[in-house]
C-alpha cells in the first residue's frame, strides 16, 4: 500500500522516521514530503497545491493510497481532498492530533496558513461546509487529551471520523506511539 504522510507547521516529512520505518517493515511504500515554507505563510491552499503536485510527480498516476496527516498537516490533506479533487484516488484518511476545529495557539503566529487554523476562522467553516465530500471514505482522528498544541484538545475530535485517543505526553510524541502506530497498521 502507498501511503503518503504530511507533516504540519514549522517541520518537515522527517518527523516520520519512526512511523515510517514502521510501516515499511510491514510492507508498504511510504511518501514524506517536505512541504515549503514550512511556516505556511501563503496558506494551507499553497501546500495542499504542492501536496497534489507531489502526489503526481512521484506515485503512479492510477495508484491508490492512504494519506496520513498530522497536525496542519492534516488539515492540508482534508483541503486537497475536498477542494482538490485528490478523494478520487485516497483510500483512506488518517489524522494524527489534528486541529480540526483550530487551535488558540495559532494566534500567536502571524502567517496565513496559521491564522487559518483558528477557532471558527473562514477557512475551516468553509472546509467544514465540503465535509459531505467525504461522505464515502474511511476517515480516522487520533489524538492525545495531553496535546499543548491544540487547544482546546476536542478540536482534534472530528465528527465524519472514527475518533480515538492514545496516551501521549505530547504532540510530537504521538508519532512515535506504538499503541497509535499499532492501531493504524491495523486500519491499513
Amino acid at each position: 500500500m502507498n501511503i503518503v504522510l504530511v507533516h504540519g507547521f514549522i517541520s518537515t516529512g522527517k518527523i516520520f522516521f519512526f512511523i515510517k520505518k514502521k510501516l515499511e517493515a510491514q510492507g508498504h511504500k511510504c511518501f514524506t514530503p517536505t512541504l515549503k515554507p514550512i511556516d505556511a505563510k501563503y496558506g494551507i491552499e499553497d501546500l495542499a497545491i504542492k501536496l497534489k503536485d507531489y502526489i503526481k510527480n512521484n506515485l503512479e498516476g492510477d495508484s491508490n493510497f492512504v494519506l496520513v496527516g498530522f497536525s496542519m498537516g492534516a488539515i492540508i490533506c482534508r483541503y486537497y481532498l475536498q477542494d482538490l479533487s485528490g478523494i478520487d484516488r485516497v483510500n483512506k484518511l488518517i489524522t494524527i492530533s489534528a486541529p480540526h476545529h483550530g487551535s488558540y495557539l495559532s494566534y500567536l503566529y502571524p502567517g496565513k496558513g496559521i491564522r487559518q487554523l483558528r477557532p471558527n476562522s473562514t477557512f475551516l467553516k468553509n472546509l467544514e461546509t465540503k465535509e459531505y465530500l467525504l461522505k464515502n471514505l474511511n476517515s480516522f482522528s487520533y489524538r492525545t487529551p495531553f496535546d499543548l498544541m491544540i487547544i482546546p484538545n476536542k478540536s482534534s475530535i472530528w465528527e465524519r471520523a472514527t475518533n480515538k485517543k492514545f496516551i501521549s505526553i505530547m504532540h510530537s510524541s504521538m508519532l512515535i506511539n506504538s499503541k497509535l502506530i499499532k492501531e493504524i497498521i491495523k486500519q491499513l
